[in-house]
């Protein structure tokens, strides 16, 4: 008898268990996700900064390429 109330009574406390580990937390807050237009709209503002800033970099590494070339010839003509 002692061994049947033991076992039933950790029986329903691994039911409990069990299912307070399966249950639905409704507390935790959950990210919504965005919307097809939000996305679109994500995409295209990235596409437009990436339009405007390939030109700009482009620019500085041709401005940093000429900086290179000066300061080269600037050392040989000291070295004469």
């Amino acid at each position: 008898m002692k061994k049947l109330i033991t076992y039933g009574v950790l029986a329903m406390f691994l039911c409990g268990a069990v299912f307070m580990a399966c249950s639905n937390d409704k507390d935790t807050e959950v990210e919504p996700q965005k919307g097809m237009i939000e996305e679109m709209t994500d995409r295209a503002a990235k596409e437009a900064v990436n339009r405007i800033r390939t030109p700009l970099n482009k620019a500085r590494s041709a401005a940093s390429q000429e900086q290179d070339r000066l300061n080269d010839m600037d050392e040989s003509l000291k070295d004469q």
